[in-house]
């Protein structure tokens, strides 16, 4: 795997609802305007992620991701207690180096919504494939890739870890092959895929 380049991704996490596109609502929807505060640790063999945000609005949040499950949480208490978050883009940065992976992987918009909102009723969560959802990368320096729709999406089980693969279609009708690794929270180009390859379309 290591042979496939880094890419900068702008990811979409889902939690609460099933979104083929991304989709925001207007009345709930955070821009951050920074992180104050993040870091990394283990707790019960899971890693999490904690971060301290400013929206533009002037709010401060506090978040959690989980790394195994791929979950955005929201610290419930003051005056987000029974407030819930979902629909979060979050910039995946290529770079290892950094001082943990919380700052490898930095929120950048997300909804906060009263529970009793949550479509999904069930306390079984989303299968790991759809919980993240490629939506903008950069595999060079000249500019960046939008994406447009996922063709094919699965999830492969390796030895010692999980592969995340889509095969997702441009704003311009390309293909490419895109690898998320949640435990290394890295994103692979793995090819441009020929669309003769697509026997069948939806």
């Amino acid at each position: 795997m290591n042979k496939y380049p880094l890419i900068e991704m702008i990811a979409f996490f889902l939690r609460h609802t099933r979104l083929q596109i991304p989709k925001w609502r207007t009345e709930f929807v955070h821009h951050v305007k920074r992180v104050r505060s993040s870091h990394t640790k283990v707790e019960g063999g899971i890693k999490k992620s904690f971060y301290n945000v400013e929206t533009k609005k002037g709010e401060i949040i506090n978040l959690e991701f989980n790394q195994e499950d791929l979950i955005w949480q929201l610290e419930q208490s003051g005056i987000y207690k029974g407030f819930a978050v979902d629909r979060l883009l979050a910039h995946c940065q290529r770079h290892k180096h950094s001082p943990s992976d919380s700052h490898r992987i930095i929120p950048i918009r997300f909804e906060v919504f009263p529970i009793e909102l949550i479509d999904r009723k069930t306390p079984i969560e989303l299968a790991l494939i759809d919980c993240v959802r490629p939506f903008r990368f950069k595999k060079s320096r000249n500019g960046s890739i939008q994406v447009k729709s996922i063709e094919t999406q699965h999830l492969e089980n390796k030895f010692t870890e999980k592969n995340l693969n889509y095969v997702i279609e441009d704003t311009d009708g390309r293909f490419y092959h895109v690898v998320f690794i949640p435990d290394l929270l890295d994103w692979r180009f793995m090819q441009e895929v020929d669309e003769q390859f697509f026997f069948v379309r939806k």
